[in-house]
């Protein structure tokens, strides 16, 4: 009898606990805080295991109960991982129950992934529907990135991303590609358990380690021939660790003393380019000359160039962006750069240009002093002209979107800077997990990106995914490394989410197939064995 058949327990309570159990599997695979009491028990390594009992449970359900089962998976799966949103500081009660909406809506995906895994599975055969499966789960992910409300912070690759020897592949697929030779291992694992057939299940098994085996072997190859670079820029990453505090009275002076000790330890290490983290300025910096003539006098008195994010108001509107300065010394204004993808609720409330009654709601009267910026979002990507070397800059967020990162890396970009202010969200996984994802946007194009928090996790990732000069949380520190330069394109770079777009291309025709009006389709029976 296979594993499925034995199974003994309630069909009820099976209903909803490999559900439940996939959700917990997939929160211990993303990063946790290490002073969490169970961070023994968080790897990536769980991934790779994480879906099977909802599979298992799939395997025995109809459409709209897989709907209902992988909507729990997703669900239980965003709260485990995001919980660190309801820590908001400045948030109230409200933030709390937002946290909730968001797992829950975090879960239709997976909900939407288990329609398809059971439509393909009743309709096209067990065989047909196991291994179009990974190409469901990468178009699903890849519907999720898109949008005010994209929100591609779970992706199932980014659970890899610690480990360099696994995504190198990652060049030509994307983060999408990971996660389905994720899915892969998973749908493999599970065939090989709900089978009974010798033969069938040793073929199983034989793919299964291919499955792992193969991305493995690449990435090696490619890591022992990876080379560091001659042509290099010296950064000076400043984490200053003022937080929420800097927006109250005295804040910017107190902001910049810490700035302009911490950039001169920098400088006396030799950092050709300074580096401050997402709006380390508290002060709009093209309409407040005092704030900008500090920054220009501490440019000339170094000789090094800033980079710093602050709040900037322009245009005929005069509307509001959270923006990024390149100061150089020179008498011409800073080239700036204003955040394109801007956090859904807590930098713009989303579709408040096309529903107008969006744009009355007072949310501060709902989260406490939280209330969303507003800010406008930036229209074009700005390639920093630097002596050493081009740059552009991701702002927060925004390191989580793949083709996002891969347009500023292909405007011609040597080097990647990503500033962000995670302190915000308190001694929590979510600046654990927002350094890791960062990690394949260096892979995926091949550009080494130099990241600065306000209180950390400040880093730089090398073109191989790999990490240096990592600062701990909550800490004064700085930084400085030599930041090789990009040496070309990748394919990902080049073509974006082809990979994406064929697996939302194959899910959509096997689905159409097996649904077709007048097409003969025969459910299997519960507990059917796959067969070979």
């Amino acid at each position: 009898m296979g594993f499925v058949n034995g199974l003994l327990m309630p069909a009820a309570v099976r209903r909803w606990l490999l559900p439940v159990l996939s959700g917990t599997l997939l929160s211990l695979a993303f990063p946790c805080h290490p002073d969490n009491p169970l961070a023994f028990l968080y790897s990536g390594t769980w991934a790779l295991v994480a879906l099977v009992p909802l599979l298992v449970t799939l395997s025995q359900q109809s459409v709209r109960e897989g709907f209902r089962s992988g909507w729990a998976t997703g669900s239980v799966w965003s709260l485990l991982s995001l919980y660190w949103i309801a820590y908001t500081q400045g948030g109230g009660p409200a933030v709390v129950g937002g946290t909730v909406l968001i797992a829950a809506y975090m879960g239709l995906f997976p909900g939407l992934f288990a329609t398809c895994h059971c439509a393909l599975m009743r309709g096209g055969g067990r065989w047909t529907g196991l291994l179009l499966t990974p190409c469901v789960w990468a178009a699903v992910e890849y519907l999720q990135s898109l949008g005010e409300l994209g929100f591609p912070w779970l992706l199932l690759g980014n659970s890899q991303a610690a480990v360099a020897e696994l995504i190198q592949y990652a060049e030509y697929t994307g983060v999408y590609g990971v996660s389905s030779q994720v899915v892969l291992v998973n749908v493999l694992l599970f065939a090989v358990i709900s089978m009974s057939e010798t033969n069938a299940r040793c073929v199983a098994v034989g793919l299964c380690l291919l499955a792992v085996i193969a991305p493995w072997t690449f990435s090696r190859h490619v890591l022992a021939s990876a080379a560091v670079g001659d042509n290099t820029v010296r950064v000076g990453l400043i984490q200053n660790n003022v937080g929420r505090d800097k927006w109250e009275p005295g804040g910017l002076q107190r902001s910049l003393a810490s700035l302009d000790s911490l950039s001169r330890l920098a400088a006396a290490q030799g950092a050709e380019l300074l580096v401050w983290p997402e709006t380390a300025l508290p002060c709009y910096v093209s309409g407040e000359s005092a704030c900008r003539r500090r920054v220009e006098a501490m440019v000339r008195e170094l000789e090094v160039p800033i980079l710093t994010g602050a709040p900037e108001v322009k245009g005929p509107t005069r509307e509001h962006y959270n923006s990024a300065f390149l100061f150089t010394g020179s008498p011409l204004p800073p080239q700036s750069y204003a955040k394109m993808h801007l956090v859904p609720f807590g930098e713009r409330t989303p579709f408040r240009d096309s529903v107008p009654l969006l744009r009355d709601i007072d949310w501060s009267a709902l989260t406490g002093d939280l209330g969303s910026a507003e800010f406008a979002p930036g229209v074009e990507h700005t390639l920093f002209q630097y002596p050493k070397g081009a740059f552009s800059v991701l702002i927060c967020f925004e390191s989580a979107f793949p083709d996002l990162v891969r347009r500023s890396a292909g405007e011609g970009a040597d080097f990647l800077v990503n500033i962000t202010n995670d302190s915000w969200f308190g001694r929590t996984a979510g600046p654990f997990q927002h350094a890791q994802l960062t990690i394949l946007r260096a892979v995926e194009t091949r550009t080494a990106i130099a990241r600065c928090a306000t209180s950390g996790i400040s880093l730089v990732i090398d073109r191989y995914g790999r990490t240096s000069m990592t600062t701990g949380l909550f800490e004064q520190a700085v930084r400085v490394a030599d930041v090789s330069l990009s040496e070309g394109d990748t394919f990902y770079t080049r073509h974006g989410n082809l990979f994406a777009w064929a697996s939302l291309l194959a899910t959509v025709v096997g689905v159409a197939v097996v649904t077709f009006p007048g097409r003969r389709r025969e459910s299997p029976p519960v507990n059917a064995d796959v067969r070979h």
